[in-house]
């Protein structure tokens, strides 16, 4: 240290102004009277203020850069002087200050410039240092000692370990925080690239020898000290200033005056990090100086602070500021003082910037991830962040989930091919956020945790219901597998959907709609077992219960968005395909028993694509049954006798459930009709005919009860009777009392041109041919059908020509005789009311219609006698309209007409049968 030298010479009256005349005595009667003139607003002041300061520094610098020239060394001193103590204002703002310093940083330059050329002022440096110490005010005095001395040790006369010491020791005589900061500041800056950044001769093996390398001639090797000197400069210069900023904290009272110096104290951080950017930026800085020195100190004045703002901002300092390697092998370190922060600092964020921070370098530089696994780096972060979660149960639901989603981030960089350490860490986050434990039994019996009887009803944790970003953060935690893994790995997480559970419904939809959009996405199969099913369908329960449906909430089923997200679940029912039947049954069953908890509304949507699938599966079974049978059974008596195997009465009494279920969901009575008549489809098929016989049954009770609409009564007739045509196997007591009910429903129906065409498709029940040429192709899905063994015979001499047939004609005669009266009757009312005749004439053109197949295909209850009769009845009424006859039926009985001219000519028995008509 150099005491300053008595003898000599002062300047320190020539350099402090007389009060009165300061340019700051009258820059403030000048505001006070511009005050009582106008009031101004703070910012206002700020800017005024500044002004006037930087017009004095522009004066002061003016004269010292003449008395520079002039080669004056006191007239410089005086003038800086002057021009540093505009420095010493408190009136400024952190901000206004900041820019009249660094307006002053660049004057001072010049002076720097000055010291350093022995021949313009003729003083060693060593003089130098002595006189500026001999200025009347501290502040300016040090930024003076501060400069002589950078050129001080620049000229290598003296010892920058001694230099740099004292100046860190003498900074301390300025304790205002913004004034010490700043002075402090330009010291770190002032002698950055002036640090000793030689390795200590006491250091590892051949550093005494690199260090005499780089020693000038007759310069001795450490008298400028080494890398240690600078950590210790640099440390004790970062110390100092922490506790000033810190010390800023503490002032007057008022919500408004502490967020005023928040305000203030975060706009200087960065003069105070500016420290450990200086101490990572020594090349001679190693791991074990890193370790055993820089890192404990620093980590000593973080703790010891007890700051809100200064610890989060310092550790994120020391995260980004220092190399990764450091970190890999200081991480426990690091981490240990992670819970010693105060309870009020957002610690989620400190741990989630260095998880961040070695999760990039896992991605850039590879080689390092072993280094991760040789120092256990996930396991102490995951030790850290339980550690923390219970000593601050306070914490916040955003900070727990932003630390568990940088963890998953790291998990997944370092260790991507470790999928268990994924479903570790949700299940860490779903423990530090309180979620309920699983409703799966195998989660049960692996973790002593889990209990079934409280899983249902538990609801989320306040803290994620109340905060939208902690929300967030799960989401993006939730996306982090979904983005990385097969869909298939995913669902083996068995955390994954207790960490669901967590999300508000709204935001659990969201997800659970994320998770089926990535199974439809997917190729191939992905849902191939029972557990599988399971555990996707738990993932997706968001969209498969939801308490507004089941209390009774109707409008949610015809919310776009409700139905989007239940067409979705249709789909992925689509895509649980296994190539063995009875895993794809139970599959199914599992799907069911998720369905069955939705309530009306989704079931709604549900079962159909269920039942699909049920009904897909049983014609595969049939088709394996019959495959198996056609080598041993070759009569067709024996095929007719054949009776289904367990496994297709276990899919019957499947679909009858669904089915039903069904039917009891409004406006979803067309398609459990619908669905009842398919399965009774495959029911006959496979021969159980009185389960098809009972489906039969409740397609028409259903069609009793709850189809109203004439339309949807058309359409129901049509698909009931295309039914009945197509089963084969059905009894015949049992098929003609089905026949029956189906005819009484067509005679009741309310519009007469439905009534004329649904008997005569009833007719078609009563007598039909085998081959093409049946009304409905028998063979159309594949199936080879038998009939009845009685087959009716035509006694015409050309019975031979016509295709086999079965059934009995006198009822299909039946049916379309009662056709024919109810289109006569139309004609007789058309009559009576003097409108309508052409439509009924319509009647009697679609009767004929169906009169011609039968008498075409050789039936010989309808002879040519009854067809001739009714085509003359349809003449006449022609002629008694004179041909005003509506388009479409005029085109309508042209074709017919043409049709039975054309069979006329043609060749064979039903040539020959037409021309026996008499038109």
């Amino acid at each position: 240290h150099w005491a300053p030298n008595p003898a000599a010479p002062r300047f320190a009256s020539s350099v402090t102004p007389v009060r009165h005349a300061h340019p700051r005595s009258r820059r403030v009667r000048f505001t006070m009277s511009a005050a009582r003139m106008a009031p101004l607003s703070a910012q206002e002041e700020q800017d005024k203020w500044l002004a006037d300061a930087q017009n004095l520094v522009k004066q002061y610098a003016f004269y010292m850069k003449r008395a520079l020239d002039d080669n004056n060394l006191r007239e410089a001193l005086k003038q800086a002087s002057l021009m540093l103590g505009e420095l010493r204002t408190t009136a400024l703002s952190p901000q206004k200050y900041y820019e009249l310093y660094m307006q002053v940083w660049s004057e001072l330059r010049d002076l720097r410039i000055f010291f350093g050329d022995k021949t313009r002022h003729g003083r060693t440096n060593l003089e130098l240092y002595e006189l500026v110490q001999h200025a009347g005010n501290i502040l300016p005095r040090l930024y003076l000692l501060i400069t002589v001395g950078v050129v001080y040790i620049e000229s290598k006369e003296g010892s920058a370990k001694d230099v740099l010491k004292d100046l860190v020791e003498m900074t301390k005589g300025v304790q205002h925080p913004i004034h010490g900061l700043f002075l402090r500041a330009y010291l770190s800056q002032a002698s950055k690239d002036l640090l000793p950044d030689e390795v200590s001769s006491s250091g590892a093996d051949g550093s005494e020898l690199r260090a005499a390398d780089d020693t000038s001639p007759g310069q001795n090797n450490n008298n400028g000290g080494d890398v240690t000197d600078s950590v210790d400069f640099v440390l004790q210069n970062f110390t100092e200033m922490n506790k000033l900023w810190v010390r800023m904290a503490h002032g007057g009272a008022g919500v408004s005056e502490t967020e005023r110096r928040e305000k203030e104290r975060r706009e200087l951080r960065d003069l105070v990090g500016k420290n450990l950017h200086v101490l990572s930026s020594l090349e001679s800085l190693d791991l074990v100086l890193y370790k055993t020195t820089v890192l404990t100190k620093i980590l000593e004045q973080i703790v010891n602070c007890k700051d809100d703002i200064a610890q989060p901002y310092l550790m994120d300092a020391v995260v980004q500021v220092f190399p990764d390697d450091f970190h890999v092998e200081t991480l426990q370190t690091l981490l240990n003082a992670v819970p010693k922060l105060k309870p009020s600092v957002n610690v989620g964020d400190v741990l989630a910037s260095l998880m961040d921070r070695l999760t990039q370098t896992s991605v850039e530089s590879p080689e390092l991830v072993n280094k991760f696994s040789e120092n256990d780096a996930l396991a102490k972060f995951q030790s850290c962040i339980g550690e923390v979660v219970a000593k601050q149960p306070t914490l916040s639901a955003r900070e727990r989930l932003r630390m568990h989603a940088s963890l998953m981030h790291f998990a997944v960089a370092a260790h991507r091919d470790r999928l268990e350490l994924v479903d570790g860490i949700l299940d860490a986050c779903a423990d530090a956020l309180g979620a309920p434990p699983t409703r799966n039994e195998e989660d049960a019996s692996t973790s002593e945790a889990s209990s079934p009887d409280r899983i249902t009803q538990t609801p989320p944790p306040p803290m994620i219901v109340a905060d939208p970003n902690a929300v967030r953060q799960l989401l993006s935690l939730l996306t982090i597998p979904l983005d990385t893994y097969d869909l298939v790995d995913v669902l083996s997480l068995r955390s994954y959907p207790r960490v669901m559970r967590l999300l508000q419904p709204v935001d659990a939809r969201e997800m659970a709609v994320a998770i089926a959009k990535a199974v439809l996405k997917s190729t191939g199969a992905v849902v191939t077992d029972t557990k599988q099913v399971d555990t996707l369908f738990n993932f997706l329960s968001p969209l498969l219960v939801g308490g507004e449906d089941e209390n009774g909430n109707e409008n949610s089923a015809d919310d776009e968005d409700f139905c989007e997200e239940q067409n979705l679940i249709a789909r992925v029912t689509h895509r649980l395909r296994c190539g063995d039947l009875v895993t794809q049954f139970d599959m199914l069953k599992t799907a069911k028993a998720h369905f069955e908890k939705g309530g009306p509304f989704r079931m709604k949507h549900t079962l159909p694509p269920l039942a699909f699938e049920a009904l897909r599966l049983g014609r595969d079974a049939a088709r394996e049954n019959s495959g198996d049978e056609t080598e041993t059974e070759t009569d067709e008596t024996e095929k007719k006798k054949k009776v289904p195997s367990p496994f297709l009465k276990s899919i019957l009494q499947f679909l009858h459930q669904v089915v039903t279920l069904l039917a009891h969901v409004a406006m979803s009575h067309a398609h459990a009709l619908f669905l009842f008549l398919e399965s009774a489809r495959l029911a006959d098929r496979t021969g159980a005919d009185v389960v098809a016989v009972d489906f039969l049954e409740r397609a028409m009770g259903l069609y009793e009860e709850e189809i109203v609409e004439p339309k949807k009564q058309k359409n129901a007739l049509a698909l009931i009777v295309g039914t009945l045509q197509r089963c084969v196997s059905l009894d015949t007591e049992s098929k003609d009392g089905l026949i029956d009910k189906t005819m009484g429903f067509s005679a009741r129906l309310l519009k007469k041109p439905d009534r004329v065409s649904a008997l005569a498709s009833c007719a078609h029940l009563r007598w039909g041919v085998v081959g093409g040429a049946s009304a409905i192709n028998n063979s159309a899905d594949g199936i080879e059908t038998s009939l009845d063994a009685s087959v009716e015979t035509s006694s015409d001499a050309n019975a031979a020509a016509f295709p086999e047939s079965h059934g009995d004609p006198a009822g299909a005669l039946s049916c379309l005789t009662k056709a024919t009266k109810i289109a006569t009757a139309a004609l007789e009312a058309s009559q009576t009311t003097g409108s309508g005749s052409g439509e009924a004439i319509g009647l009697l053109v679609t009767a004929l219609n169906s009169y011609l197949w039968f008498f075409e295909n050789g039936c010989v209850a309808v002879d040519a006698t009854l067809v001739s009769r009714l085509m003359e009845q349809i003449n006449h009424e022609v002629g008694r309209l004179s041909g005003a006859l509506p388009g479409d039926v005029n085109a309508f009985l042209a074709a017919t007409l043409r049709h039975v001219q054309a069979q006329k000519t043609a060749g064979g028995a039903v040539g020959e049968r037409y021309r026996e008509l008499t038109v």
